[in-house]
This record gives C-alpha cells, structure tokens and sequence, in this order.
C-alpha cells in the first residue's frame, strides 16, 4: 500500500477509484480526502492498494471515515462506478447512513458553466484547472507525481497509460472524485454564473428593524407630540 499524509487534521469529503483485484497488471484501488481551507483545497490523505477481496476495501473505508480525528465527520462519499457499478451501489448501500454517497460514472453526460460534457472530461479539468490555479495542495510522494503524470489530454477528454504495476491513474481519479465532492456538495456537476460581490461576498442587506416591539419604540421615539 502507498500512502502520503499532510501533517494538518484531514478533511471531510473523500473520493475512492475501485479496483477489485491483485494481479501484476491489474488496476489498484485509490482513495482521496480532500479539505477547503479558504479558497485553497488539501489532500489529507492520499492511499493506493490492490486486493481481491472486497472486504478489505469496505475497512480501509470504514476506517477512514470514522476515525477522522478531532470530532470530524465525512461529510460527502463520491465513488467511480464506471467499470464496478455493483460493488459501487453496495457501497452506497453499506455507508448510506454514515455519510452521503454519489456514484459518478464516467461516460455520462453533465453540463458545466453551459457547456455539455461527459463526467470524464468535467472531472479532469476540474483537477486540472485547480493544480494549475495553485489552489490544490498536495502531499510531494514521487509515486503521487507519476500518478499525476499518467493522464494526458487527447481529442478534448482524458487518457491514462498503464504501468508496469498496473496503475492507471487510480489517485489522480480518486482526487478528482473527492474535489467534485467539496465543490457539487450535492447533486449533479451543473453550475451559472451568480453575482457577487468584489470580495466574492453577497451584497449587504438594508438595516431594518425585525423586532415588532423594537419597531413600536422606533415610531415613538421619532413622533413629534
């Protein structure tokens, strides 16, 4: 198993790639947790492993997501149930009342900032456009750097070449799923442009007095007898 941690108390909205075997060329799974810290984003936890057995799976997991220190709770569950749609619904299933669950699949059809696209191409310029923006902080492990460095651009989508392990770009699909978590919240990837203000804060409201007693002693206060 590889794993990278930042030494800051972890996050609250994980993403998990599953893989369901062990062999030399077979695909690990990765699970990412990720937190907001003002505009920027931490990767807590970054963990790659390969096994057969589904249970081991369901641990690492449940671990994870009931031992975060602090008092702090998970509060978004995102897993890739594009190539382990069964595995991914009994997960669902499993952890539905510890913490949200989405089950993203990859080939299907999202629409953001008005433009329509499938959820492969959303979420990896997600994860792009964040590294580039100099707003995800991610733990500096060589194994996460050629993780990272497996997904090349092709034709508008995303592409992963497999490595002599049989990686595949697990951790790079598990931060992408966690990031889609921190910045959906809930439902579908679909997002419009909403005025704010120059601080990115909402305009401020007029004074108005909402207390009725407060509002009579205003009135008497102000009429000339």
């Amino acid at each position: 198993m590889d794993g990278s941690i930042l030494a800051r108390p972890p996050a609250h909205r994980l993403g998990i790639d599953l893989g369901t075997t062990e062999k030399k060329r077979s695909n690990p799974t990765a699970l990412s947790v990720l937190q907001q810290v003002g505009l920027s984003y931490y990767a807590r936890l970054v963990l790659r492993w390969k096994t057969q057995d589904p249970n081991v799976t369901r641990a690492v997991l449940r671990h994870v997501i009931t031992h975060l220190p602090h008092g702090l709770r998970a509060r978004r569950l995102c897993v890739d149930a594009t190539n382990e749609r069964f595995f991914a619904t009994d997960l669902r299933r499993e952890f539905a009342g510890t913490v949200p669950v989405e089950l993203v699949i990859a080939s299907e059809k999202t629409t953001y900032a008005g433009e329509q696209m499938t959820m492969k191409q959303y979420l990896g310029n997600l994860l792009i456009n964040t590294i580039d923006d100099g707003y995800l902080a991610l733990p500096a492990e060589a194994w996460l750097r050629r993780d990272l460095r497996q997904t090349v651009r092709v034709r508008g989508t995303f592409e992963a070449d497999v490595d002599a392990d049989g990686a595949h770009a697990d951790a790079t699909r598990s931060l992408e799923l966690a990031l889609h978590a921190l910045v959906t919240r809930a439902g579908p990837a679909e997002a419009a442009a909403a005025a704010v203000s120059s601080l990115g804060n909402p305009p401020p409201r007029a004074r108005t007095i909402r207390n009725p007693l407060a509002r009579q002693r205003a009135r008497r206060r102000y009429t000339l007898v």
